[in-house]
């Protein structure tokens, strides 16, 4: 009897032995489990934060977006006015030494080197179209933001643009998309010219001729707080009446770009290089 129940007693401890390795087992399957449940929980929010800083809180539209467009290639002479001569100093063109008038087809050049990343390119495209749809029309206008740690600030972009005009030619190039990758290059004289008198390589850069202007007049700072889905709206808005927190800013820098395209025109048309929001900005023409 000693001898069965030590051998009872044997097997039934082998038994509990083989029965707390099943649950120990299970219990780490069931944790195994449930660090694979949470690790997919993980991804799919991280999945989810990425698309939604991909897009700054406000999502990159479709080229179809394009409702705002016709509201920003027409802004009233009386908003332009209403937002008078810029007061940044960096809003002016500087002139350029041994400078000369470019001209293709008997009209005198404008040209603009960006990228589709950049905040300052970003806020210099709004017054640049508002400014030269003065003097021409815009096909191909595209919404854009800039990077997403770069403001994500919505704008227009230049790639598949064209503009014509009676009284200026304006060529422009995106020299890299939002996301830093390569779209656009420079043709040689191009980039002879922005070499040499742009050797730093900052963007936007705007030329001329006869002056330059490196870098954008407008504030980033109020753009900041225009880069929710309606952005382009907002922004457009304001500069329907050249007022609040960047219509304002945007308008004067048209005017002062307007003034500069003036001095190529010779003053043509006059009814936009007379009107009151260009003739403030004429007197911060460099001379």
């Amino acid at each position: 009897m000693a001898k069965s129940s030590r051998a009872d007693v044997a097997a039934r401890a082998a038994e509990m032995r083989a029965t707390q390795a099943r649950k120990e087992r299970q219990q780490k399957q069931m944790i195994a489990a449930a660090v694979a449940v949470v690790v997919v929980i993980i991804a799919v929010a991280v999945g989810i934060v990425v698309a939604n800083n991909n897009s700054g809180g406000g999502g990159q539209p479709a080229a179809s977006d394009t409702a705002f467009v016709p509201k920003l290639t027409s802004v009233p002479a009386s908003a332009f006015d209403a937002a008078g001569a810029p007061t940044e100093a960096n809003a002016v063109p500087q002139k350029v030494q041994g400078g000369e008038v470019l001209k293709v087809d008997g009209k005198p050049r404008l040209i603009y080197v960006g990228a589709e990343f950049c905040p300052y390119c970003a806020s210099e495209r709004w017054a640049m179209v508002a400014a030269l749809s003065r003097f021409g029309t815009f096909e191909g206008l595209k919404p854009t933001r800039s990077a997403v740690n770069d403001g994500n600030i919505p704008t227009v972009t230049f790639t598949d643009m064209k503009y014509t005009s009676d009284y200026v030619k304006f060529d422009a190039w995106e020299t890299s998309d939002r996301e830093h990758k390569p779209l656009q290059t420079l043709p040689a004289d191009v980039e002879a010219l922005f070499k040499k008198y742009n050797p730093q390589g900052g963007i936007p850069w705007t030329f001329y001729g006869t002056h330059e202007m490196s870098g954008s007049g407008i504030p980033l700072e109020p753009l900041l707080a225009h880069t929710g889905d309606n952005g382009w709206n907002e922004i457009v808005g304001q500069m329907q009446t050249g007022t609040g927190d960047v219509g304002k800013s945007i308008n004067a820098n048209a005017n002062m770009i307007s003034a500069q395209v003036c001095e190529l025109t010779g003053g043509q048309p006059a009814n936009v290089c007379t009107s009151p929001g260009v003739t403030a900005a004429a007197a911060l023409v460099q001379k």
